[in-house]
């Protein structure tokens, strides 16, 4: 089972849950002991990304630290938020802009645009990865883009019309 080829995906992914770096290397170090752990029970015919998904998953919302990581995380938006200069470049501009708007969403809809836009995942595999019927992740989707472009518009965000809607490949749009 090798999983180097996985470690930015799972990095990304608890960066998403977490909402900093710090927690996100903590989270995923945590999920691969467990998956370690856990070899014995990983099915090799099948793929192994959702596997170690669903171990990183698990391991942010049953880890106590949940709570805590969510204040660190609102107390660092503030301080980036305030402190921060716009950056010289269009483009980073776009990304923070975009960034900033989905640290703003809840969890379940910043995780869903990150399995299926980011990832690639297809809306059954997403469903399957998250436990939900395929129609949830629809509907969360549908309503995490919703969130995310009322974000950017809310700061009198240009960014919207550059975004491009991506989504798994059985992804109806």
């Amino acid at each position: 089972m090798d999983v180097i080829p996985h470690l930015e995906d799972l990095w990304r992914y608890g960066r998403v849950l977490t909402g900093n770096d710090s927690d996100a290397d903590d989270l995923v170090q945590e999920a691969l002991a467990r998956a370690l752990s856990m070899a014995g029970t990983y099915d090799g015919t099948r793929p192994l990304l959702p596997w170690l998904i669903r171990i990183v998953r698990n391991s942010f919302f049953t880890g106590s630290s949940r709570v805590s990581a969510e204040r660190r995380r609102l107390a660092s938006l503030a301080d980036i938020s305030d402190t921060s200069l716009p950056p010289s470049q269009e483009h980073s501009a776009e990304l923070s802009n975009v960034r900033k708007a989905l640290a703003r969403m809840p969890t379940d809809q910043a995780e869903i645009l990150h399995l299926v836009g980011v990832l690639g995942f297809t809306y059954s595999e997403a469903a399957e990865l998250l436990g939900i019927p395929a129609g949830t992740v629809m509907s969360r989707l549908s309503r995490a883009r919703a969130a995310l472009k009322q974000n950017l518009e809310s700061n009198g965000d240009n960014t919207v019309g550059h975004l491009k809607v991506v989504g798994g490949r059985d992804a109806v749009r």
